[in-house]
């Protein structure tokens, strides 16, 4: 009788030992779902954004959303949906030109507005405010941020002290924000499948509406398929996509020149992951509303 109270224990200990290793997974989220169905159909990780938590999220267009300097959720955004709305640029950039004409897509604050909306979530302050104003240090938003004293934990860890739709601002060269959303092994990838990130899987994921090897030629390529629709339009340097934070540059087995952007970047099946290169901001927060 004690041997088999003696092997209860021991199987109740490494049970508890094993549940509390596993791994977390995804779990279906009304902010996941609002910034998945602006990605493009096939992204891997709407795909297992379904699978894991049955979500059941169709992209909204087939090749995702564009990226377009200043690009808010207004009215014109899905004005013409299922196509894409077009408008005029308001304002030269590195990239962009006044008055030329562009498929309406979203800029990186217009996107994470539009996701908060979606909720019914407050809108966030101007992205400057954001890193640089210190009521959001001292009221408790800011979560880390580059000032001495509200330093990271290592990357591998963040996934212990974040929650899905923490926003992170940087500037690098101009701000930037994107959405927390996870790790790796939250969307099933293992060591196993993906070996050459295996030391990373549990470094923090963002989505976000930004610069993209990618997006440039597919959307070049809806223009020249669509002429009736957008042949009066410029084609885009980015769009909605995922990226990973913390690893090197130059450990990514891709590295490109595109337009005017540099990348490293990963291939999961036909999806580009590409790294947000957060250790290069000279300002920096992680922000909870």
């Amino acid at each position: 009788m004690k041997k088999m109270l003696a092997a209860l224990l021991m199987l109740t200990v490494m049970l508890g030992l094993f549940s509390g290793c596993a791994q977390a997974e995804v779990e279906q989220n009304p902010l996941l779902d609002a910034a998945f169905s602006l990605i493009e159909e096939g992204n891997i990780f709407l795909e297992r954004y379904n699978q894991i938590t049955g979500a059941n999220v169709e992209a909204k267009f087939v090749n995702g959303v564009p990226y377009m300097f200043g690009g808010k959720g207004d009215e014109l955004f899905l004005s013409q949906y299922p196509n894409y709305a077009k408008r005029k640029c308001w304002e030269t950039t590195k990239f962009y030109r006044k008055n030329s004409v562009y498929i309406y897509g979203l800029d990186c604050s217009g996107y994470t507005q539009w996701i908060y909306a979606q909720c019914g979530k407050p809108a966030h302050d101007s992205l400057s405010n954001m890193i640089l104003k210190w009521d959001y240090e001292r009221n408790g938003n800011h979560l880390y941020n580059h000032r001495k004293g509200n330093e990271m934990p290592p990357y591998n860890e963040l996934k212990d002290h974040l929650i899905v739709g923490d926003l992170l601002v940087g500037k690098n060269g101009a701000r930037h924000i994107m959405m927390y959303i996870g790790t790796l092994a939250d969307y099933g990838f293992t060591a196993e499948e993906v070996p050459e990130l295996a030391d990373y899987l549990d470094y923090p994921l963002v989505i976000h509406s930004g610069p993209s090897p990618v997006y440039g030629a597919r959307f070049d390529q809806v223009i020249a398929e669509n002429p009736d629709l957008y042949g009066n339009c410029k084609t885009t340097n980015g769009g909605v996509q995922v990226s990973i934070l913390g690893i090197p540059l130059d450990e990514a087995p891709y590295q490109e020149h595109v337009q005017i952007d540099d990348y490293s970047y990963y291939m999961l099946e036909d999806t580009v992951m590409t790294i947000w290169d957060l250790p290069g901001c000279t300002s920096f927060c992680w922000f909870r509303m």
